[in-house]
């Protein structure tokens, strides 16, 4: 279902931004920025700058800023992601469209965001925000608190076509210093029992249903049939040497 909640499954370097600025994409999601004098997502702001969006890596943190800290910037696995600029306002949104959900059931997202306001004063001078399927709002920092982690929470229908798409928003009114800590993404959802399964390889998809399971003759198998009268169970038998890794 969801993908890299945790921030820690890698990254792709993006085109230099202005400033010869290489900001790092999170594997699974598509992250975009408010270009400068461009509106701060239809508000009458402007962005000034362009955000510096990266990771920042376990090891890269003092002991009491890690996974466990009193002061944790990292909630799972072993990285948080950073978006930040010190002297422009700025704007940027990471966004990721989870597929193989049960179409018209109810579905679960928190996106746990810390900002550290550097000492602004004006509520509106930071705000973060979770959409679902267009769904959701902003909260200001006299909701999220300075350095404290916030859980935007929306509770939402799936589509039709069993998907359900979560953008995380940040930003920032002022040219003075703000930094979003974004870790933690998490999706309760029931997944829908007639997707495809697919295991590692491409080649190698398992297409299930409530009473049939499809096995492509490509991959050269002799079938040997038993039956399992666990519900929701499906054996596997595979010749020796071979692994089955679902993901």
């Amino acid at each position: 279902m969801l993908k890299n909640g945790s921030f820690s499954n890698g990254w792709t370097d993006m085109p230099p931004a202005p400033g010869h600025l290489i900001n790092q994409q999170p594997k699974d999601w598509t992250l975009r920025w408010i270009e400068p004098g461009e509106s701060l997502f239809g508000a009458g702001d402007k962005a000034q700058g362009v955000p510096e969006c990266v990771h920042k890596l376990s090891d890269q943190l003092p002991p009491n800023e890690r996974l466990g800290g009193p002061s944790a910037l990292i909630l799972a696995g072993n990285a948080t992601y950073k978006i930040f600029n010190a002297g422009a306002a700025f704007g940027a949104e990471l966004k990721q469209t989870v597929t193989g959900l049960k179409p018209g059931s109810q579905a679960k997202v928190t996106a746990p965001v810390l900002a550290d306001l550097h000492g602004e004063t004006d509520p509106f001078g930071a705000e973060s925000g979770l959409w679902v399927n267009g769904e959701g709002r902003w909260a200001n920092s006299s909701e999220t608190k300075n350095r404290t982690w916030f859980r935007h929470t929306v509770n939402t229908t799936v589509t039709p076509d069993g998907k359900v798409e979560i953008v995380i928003r940040v930003k920032s009114k002022w040219p003075r210093p703000k930094d979003f800590f974004i870790d933690g993404v998490e999706l309760q959802a029931e997944a829908d029992p007639t997707e495809t399964i697919v295991l590692p390889d491409d080649d190698e998809v398992f297409s299930q249903t409530a009473v049939t399971l499809h096995v492509p003759a490509a991959l050269n198998l002799q079938i040997v049939t038993t039956t399992c009268h666990t519900p929701g169970v499906v054996v596997i038998s595979v010749p020796e040497g071979v692994t089955v890794d679902f993901k």
